[in-house]
């Protein structure tokens, strides 16, 4: 016969298994507590809903307020853009900020094309859920935002999108982190500004001050007219043909039907901003002329072949799309 126990062994191992139960419950509750609604997976959370684009989500989890602007990068595509090029995100742990009760920091670190980046975010404790678990929420901030600035044109495209301007500039809220890849091209002029990190959100009108540079269309159109500015002024039959830069002087008799001007090479121009808009730098030009000089004392006939350089300037004209070279002098 099996042996009976005791009430008192029987209430000894109650208690020992009750005991056993409050340990795992307890533990349960510290990891569900840490691992769910523990901070540092607040900030998780958050960045799933930037990675997924879900704005609204996002916005009302971090407790933040936008600032006037374009709101193109906040939500659906534009913020899935703006969060593609964060990598390797994790989070360390809650750190305690001293001075401040129940306020703690995590730190996010991830890299964005190959740079290893950090951003700080502070949340506090708000209380229990559920009499079990923390309840934490991010402290009340607001989103920075990037100013965008270019000239020649009216828009610019903003990871993607569209963006119009206002006097040449467009401000932008974003959520943090952001990577910020700005635009514009037009027939003449283009710039191109790509891998701006947004990664604090104490900063406010991170510039972007776009660098207009010609395109090979505009520089293609000037040399064009340059050309053809310089081929008018080889077809004139003159020593010194009109509005342009070369010259001929002699003490010699000249029939107008001898003198052949011809270009031996044209001046590539060369784009220059100044002064707000753009110019064109001093240009030089080779030529070669040809033509039978007949002396006035011997009445002998020489054929002549004069090869010379001749410098001049020209004025530039352009917008978006047109352009109009004039020359302007001669040296």
């Amino acid at each position: 016969m099996s042996e009976r126990l005791s009430p008192t062994r029987v209430a000894a191992i109650w208690a020992a298994a009750l005991v056993v139960l409050a340990v795992v419950a307890v533990s349960v509750i510290a990891l569900v507590n840490q691992r769910v609604f523990g901070p540092a997976q607040m900030v998780k959370t958050l960045h799933s809903h930037l990675v997924n684009g879900e704005g609204a989500r996002a916005l009302g989890l971090l407790n933040a307020k936008v600032p006037p602007g374009n709101a193109l990068l906040l939500d659906g595509e534009g913020l899935k853009a703006a969060s593609a090029d964060i990598k390797d995100f994790t989070v360390g742990e809650p750190e305690e900020i001293p001075g401040a009760e129940d306020t703690v920091k995590v730190v996010a670190s991830y890299s964005v094309h190959g740079v290893e980046q950090q951003t700080s975010y502070q949340l506090r404790n708000a209380g229990n859920r559920w009499m079990f678990f923390d309840e934490w929420e991010f402290i009340p901030t607001t989103l920075p935002t990037v100013a965008i600035s270019a000239n020649t044109t009216n828009e610019v495209v903003v990871n993607s999108r569209p963006a119009p301007l206002v006097k040449g500039r467009a401000t932008v809220p974003v959520f943090v982190p952001a990577v910020i890849d700005t635009s514009f091209a037009t027939p003449n002029f283009a710039a191109d500004s790509r891998g701006l990190a947004v990664t604090d959100f104490a900063k406010k009108d991170t510039a972007v001050k776009l660098r207009t540079q010609p395109t090979k269309k505009l520089q293609d159109e000037v040399n064009k007219q340059i050309n053809a500015y310089l081929d008018g002024c080889a077809e004139q039959q003159v020593l010194m043909p009109a509005g342009c830069p070369m010259s001929y002087s002699t003490t010699a008799r000249v029939q107008s039907d001898s003198i052949h001007w011809s270009i031996l090479g044209y001046p590539p121009a060369e784009i220059v901003s100044f002064d707000g808009g753009w110019a064109l730098r001093p240009l030089t030009v080779k030529v070669r002329l040809e033509l039978t000089e007949q002396d006035l004392r011997t009445g002998r006939y020489t054929e002549q072949t004069i090869d010379n350089d001749f410098g001049f300037t020209a004025s530039l004209r352009a917008n978006t799309t047109k352009v109009s070279v004039t020359p302007v002098s001669s040296e």
